[in-house]
């Protein structure tokens, strides 16, 4: 069975600037590598970390996603006797998630050694955590 949804119009206050940062930020930080490191490769510590970080957010995500099973969605929406999931990942994080989405979105500019990409994609924080909220009072 098929549900639709219409995406929350609250939803679109963070759709569409999380997109465009997220977006900018990775143009960003391909135009730092590219223009101002000159496409020279460094793998040191800040490479690693960055790595790691986009990694277990990968993973992070797939896992909070296998939890939800049929209750996961782009959009915040609700279903008819939906229960609040308190097994695997959500037994421990309230939003393994939305913490998924930061931590390997600012691993991706380390990756690159980008401080601008890096710096930009912070901004993701108070969109994220604006968008929480909103899901919490749908939740009320």
């Amino acid at each position: 069975m098929r549900v639709s949804f219409q995406t929350e119009r609250a939803d679109w206050g963070f759709i569409v600037p999380a997109t465009l940062i997220w977006a900018s930020s990775l143009l960003i930080t391909a135009w730092d590598f590219v223009q101002l490191q000159g496409t020279i490769y460094r793998f040191g510590v800040v490479n690693a970390l960055g790595l790691a970080l986009f990694l277990t957010g990968v993973v992070m995500r797939r896992v909070g996603k296998r939890a939800l099973g049929k209750y996961y969605s782009y959009g915040l929406r609700t279903l008819p006797n939906q229960k609040l999931i308190k097994h695997g990942i959500y037994r421990h994080i309230r939003h393994p998630i939305s913490l998924a989405a930061i931590i390997y979105s600012v691993g991706i500019p380390l990756f690159f050694s980008s401080l601008y990409g890096f710096f930009l994609m912070l901004g993701l924080i108070p969109l994220i955590l604006y968008r929480i909220k909103i899901e919490e009072k749908m939740l009320i």
